[in-house]
């Protein structure tokens, strides 16, 4: 076993190991344990959990990284290659079959007897968790499965005793302006001449690791202040498009289009408005409010604070109404909803 290759710039991310170590340490060394690392796109999930592979995976007598499983699982035969990966990273066989119940089958076998660490990147969908994992009282004692996802309910089938949820908090403005310079400037802060303008650009970002590296390489190739400010202008109204694209997968996965309709609704209306007006609101339309709100919640596109009122991340604000602004982008009377920015 060798570790994964290491992050790039680790800003922010010793604090966040250290969340996710302790709570592993409260652990029975004997208790099989799926640990949920859950948040929205870019939020830094695949990070820090590969952070986290290479400080315990020597204490496993078997270990596996399965990256991009929502992405591969999609594809031809997905599943199937999974549980073949799976496989010859625990036995170091190269072991070909025929079907995703054959490689439930064998799993379970190879899996049974030993301490096994598994780490399971970008689980989409709770079917993906029983053909790689299937009954978590066969895994052998001790063994930890760590699953990055965007949706708590891939958890739901395992009980709760055997289950902990981390969601990683957003960067702080000194980490967000730590991390922009590194791709930005290759340096810990901006220059001088840049430093407002850089701070400005931090500040659209919502400490969302993703656009941080996303903005900052992105503007490292042409150091010139009249384009900054522009492309500032342009993050104040929707999300830079690769940022977009990342946060758009988590929309596209919505159940039906009540779903996303109600998504949308929040993103351009709702934002701290009081839970129980908003309910009443869609209850009118026959939406069935408070399950799919809980939906959403799992789904990580919107909260409800301690006051009772809707909360959206700023990203994913701006995901949603870039949504409906690219829906007829030169006919702003043709957009599905109009909101105020001022």
């Amino acid at each position: 076993m060798v570790p994964l290759i290491g992050v790039k710039n680790p800003v922010g991310l010793e604090s966040r190991i250290e969340s996710v170590l302790s709570l592993l340490l409260k652990i029975s060394s004997t208790e099989v344990q799926f640990l949920g690392i859950c948040g929205l796109g870019g939020i830094g999930k695949t990070t820090i959990a590969t952070a986290v592979y290479n400080c315990i995976f020597k204490d496993f007598s078997k270990s596996c990284f399965l990256e991009d499983i929502r992405e591969q699982a999609s594809q031809p035969n997905g599943i199937i290659s999974l549980q073949e990966k799976l496989l010859y990273s625990i036995s170091r066989e190269e072991i070909k079959i025929c079907s995703s119940k054959e490689g439930s089958r064998l799993i379970k076998q190879r899996l049974g007897n030993i301490d096994n660490l598994l780490i399971l990147d970008d689980v989409g969908d709770r079917t993906h968790l029983d053909a790689l994992v299937g009954d978590f009282n066969c895994l052998g004692s001790g063994s930890r499965i760590i699953i990055t996802t965007r949706d708590q309910s891939v958890l739901s089938g395992i009980p709760e005793n055997n289950r902990i949820i981390y969601e990683p908090t957003e960067l702080n403005e000194k980490e967000s302006l730590q991390l922009f310079s590194s791709y930005a400037f290759s340096t810990d802060q901006p220059p001088d001449d840049y430093m407002q303008l850089s701070t400005d650009i931090v500040h659209t970002t919502g400490g969302l690791p993703l656009a941080l590296e996303v903005l900052g390489s992105d503007l490292s190739i042409k150091k010139d202040k009249k384009i900054w400010k522009s492309l500032h202008r342009i993050l104040k109204q929707i999300p830079h498009n690769d940022v977009y694209g990342k946060l758009k997968i988590s929309y596209d996965n919505l159940q039906d289009d009540i779903e996303k309709a109600m998504f949308l609704d929040a993103a351009c209306f709702f934002i701290g408005w009081e839970e129980e007006k908003i309910i009443s609101i869609w209850e009118a339309c026959g939406f069935e409010p408070r399950y799919r709100i809980d939906r959403l919640h799992r789904k990580c596109l919107l909260k409800i604070n301690k006051s009772k009122k809707l909360w959206m991340h700023d990203q994913i604000r701006d995901m949603g109404r870039a949504i409906v602004y690219k829906q007829s982008p030169m006919e702003p009377s043709e957009h599905s909803r109009l909101w105020s920015t001022s």
